[in-house]
């Protein structure tokens, strides 16, 4: 039996790319605006917290200079996050934030620009464009390399390849990352249409993925820190705003020849309905997940 086609994650993670956010009618996804609202959720809030913990700064020593890489630094509010912790504690860090897309690195470089001068003299960052799975760093630099919901957007064996690379033995890598998630609704011809589109998610997503992968490459897993998140219909509503991520998804679907223009358009009312009505809750669960090179 020929399975139904369907979305790869691939069409998911193109629009982090370089100038791969306009689609073919022209459509743009503003990357920016999506990462601010984001961030406005309380659980995310709650999630980077418990990130800058884990990281645990504290705990080295008042001489050592710490080397940390950002990899997918986005806008850099996580880079900037990262540099409080260590000025309120003192410590000497140099922070490196890696990403691809050239305008998350435009405004990670401005709100640097705009709150360096609150950071003392111990606290260095720079913030440069470069591929996460050819990095141009030298074996054995990093104390740290953190990645918050990166991981997914990549290929996830050359990923880890390219992290132990870079980190020192008994370094750590802190990543923030999905695991099992699924939308739930009493509409069912929505659902139906949902769960036959998007890929297939029984490996249980990047995180679960990865607490497999990382001891076979060497690393020792301390932890992974469950978060469950619940997300309304009208939050979901508040992340996408005009709906152009959902316009977007629907006109890859119609491109790919996955659904109709017919199916599509129903596919998509159905889905604002819900939002507006709030019949639809978003569950899944992001794993925090530290694990130390042994060698």
């Amino acid at each position: 039996m020929t399975e139904k086609k369907r979305l790869a994650n691939e069409d998911f993670s193109n629009v982090w790319k370089d100038n791969k956010n306009i689609l073919t009618s022209g459509l743009k996804l503003d990357l920016v605006e999506h990462l601010l609202q984001q961030r406005l959720s309380k659980d995310w809030v709650d999630a980077k917290e418990r990130v800058i913990k884990i990281m645990k700064l504290d705990q080295f020593d008042n001489s050592q200079e710490i080397k940390i890489l950002d990899i997918g630094c986005g806008l850099g509010i996580d880079l900037m996050l990262v540099a409080e912790e260590a000025n309120r504690l003192g410590k000497t860090v140099s922070i490196i934030g890696l990403d691809q897309n050239s305008t998350m690195i435009e405004e990670a470089k401005k709100l640097y620009e705009s709150q360096k001068d609150c950071l003392s003299s111990n606290v260095f960052i720079q913030i440069i464009r470069g591929d996460i799975l050819q990095m141009e760093f030298n074996d054995e630099t990093f104390d740290i390399v953190r990645s918050d919901i990166t991981l997914q957007h990549v290929d996830l064996e050359k990923a880890i390849i390219e992290i132990k690379r870079v980190l020192k033995v008994n370094g750590r890598l802190i990543a923030l990352e999905g695991g099992a998630g699924n939308i739930y609704s009493p509409d069912e011809i929505m659902i139906k249409t949902y769960d036959t589109v998007l890929p297939i998610r029984r490996d249980g997503g990047t995180a679960i993925r990865l607490q497999f992968m990382l001891p076979k490459m060497d690393f020792d897993i301390k932890g992974s820190n469950p978060i469950a998140f619940l997300q309304s219909g009208h939050f979901l509503a508040s992340q996408d705003k005009d709906w152009v991520k959902l316009q977007g998804m629907g006109e890859i679907l119609v491109t790919k020849g996955i659904l109709t223009e017919e199916e599509s358009k129903d596919f998509q009312k159905r889905y604002i309905e819900a939002c507006k009505t709030n019949q639809i809750i978003g569950a899944s669960i992001i794993f925090i997940i530290e694990a130390v090179k042994c060698k």
